[in-house]
């Protein structure tokens, strides 16, 4: 399954990280989405190919805070779009999308709203969940999509972080909105292109998208502080840097994963298959120090509960907490990265610790 963010990490590597990637049709929508993970060299981190966000882009679409639930466009692109036949598409279903007319061109990032849906309407930093699929408007190959899988993908609205034009057709949409986008090079990837992925600067990006969720993902954890646990280590916290983790070294780590809630969050309960966005910090128990912290790169991290995609803690040590909480993970070797580790920073023997807030839960 592929995924929005430039890079997942992986349940064991050398770089530390967390969550396993996949790849559908040799290219992923991490790739063009641009959506940054995570970017150090601990779990979980973003790896090679770079993030390809609004930095990499020269875009001229700056989109507002809000956006026209409709359609979106000038009347020539949008007499384009009307070109285009979309059918099928669903859970394990590919969709199939044509047009006669090659190549597809915009001027500028155009929609149109195929099916329309209801709830709450996505507005810059909300995280849209939508199973997405991905095609060349030059001759209509299809570069990847999400549909096959099942597993819908989160995007972060936020145009320093995804693709302005990704974030600019998906303002403005509702949970069980089909979509169709097609964004040119300029509201993508400019004169470079991404010729690695076969992305040429000339191309127009076709996007189909069908809106699964949106939600507003809260700055930091928020609900009922819990009464620490005594032998467990203490946390206290700042809402620019994230928690400061201080570990009770001269004692024995417990041989047995520890989920502890810090604080208890009032938000929807995570069950297996979800998708949680999170921020965290991992120290080492035998000394305290930092292996990763999200807080740290300034991007929260979003992953899949419960599907082997994560460290055997990530996908256990979440089920049935709540949108809004803290929560204390203590982390034995078998519960993370085996007897093999994840070197240089996490030995085979390393017992971790990490502090999660639980941000959305979709």
């Amino acid at each position: 399954m592929p995924t929005v963010y430039a890079a997942r990490p992986r349940r064991a590597s050398a770089r530390h990280s967390l969550t396993a990637r996949a790849v559908v049709g040799g290219v992923a929508i991490a790739v063009v989405a641009g959506l940054s993970g995570c970017g150090s060299t601990a779990a979980p981190s973003t790896s090679t190919p770079s993030s390809v966000a609004a930095s990499t882009s020269t875009s001229s679409a700056a989109p507002a805070s809000t956006a026209a639930t409709g359609p979106l466009g000038s009347a020539p692109d949008l007499a384009v779009l009307a070109g285009v036949t979309v059918s099928g598409g669903g859970p394990s279903l590919a969709p199939n999308v044509t047009w006669t007319a090659s190549p597809l061109t915009v001027t500028s990032t155009t929609r149109t709203i195929l099916k329309s849906g209801s709830g709450p309407v996505s507005t810059l930093g909300s995280v849209v969940t939508a199973n997405l699929a991905l095609f060349k408007g030059s001759d209509g190959s299809r570069l990847d999509s999400t549909f096959e899988s099942g597993s819908p993908q989160p995007l972060e609205l936020d145009p320093t972080k995804t693709v302005p034009g990704f974030v600019a057709g998906l303002l403005g949409l509702s949970p069980g909105t089909r979509a169709l986008i097609v964004i040119p090079p300029k509201d993508a990837y400019g004169t470079a292109g991404r010729p690695e992925i076969g992305i040429s600067p000339t191309e127009n990006l076709v996007l189909l998208a069908d809106i699964v969720s949106v939600t507003t993902p809260l700055k930091h954890a928020e609900g009922t502080e819990v009464a620490p646990v005594a032998g467990l280590p203490t946390v206290t916290f700042d809402p620019k840097t994230g928690p400061t983790i201080t570990v009770p070294t001269a004692l024995a780590a417990p041989t047995t994963m520890v989920s502890q809630l810090l604080i208890d969050g009032a938000g929807a309960t995570i069950k297996a298959g979800d998708l949680v966005r999170v921020h965290y910090t991992g120290v080492l128990w035998k000394d305290g120090s930092v292996f990763d912290s999200s807080w740290t790169r300034g991007t929260a991290f979003s992953f899949q509960v419960g599907t082997g995609s994560v460290i055997k803690a990530w996908d256990a040590g979440f089920i049935g907490k709540k949108a809004g909480s803290r929560v204390l993970l203590v982390v034995p070797p078998a519960d993370g990265y085996g007897a093999a580790g994840s070197p240089p920073k996490i030995s085979g023997t390393d017992t971790l610790v990490f502090v999660v807030d639980i941000l959305a839960v979709s």
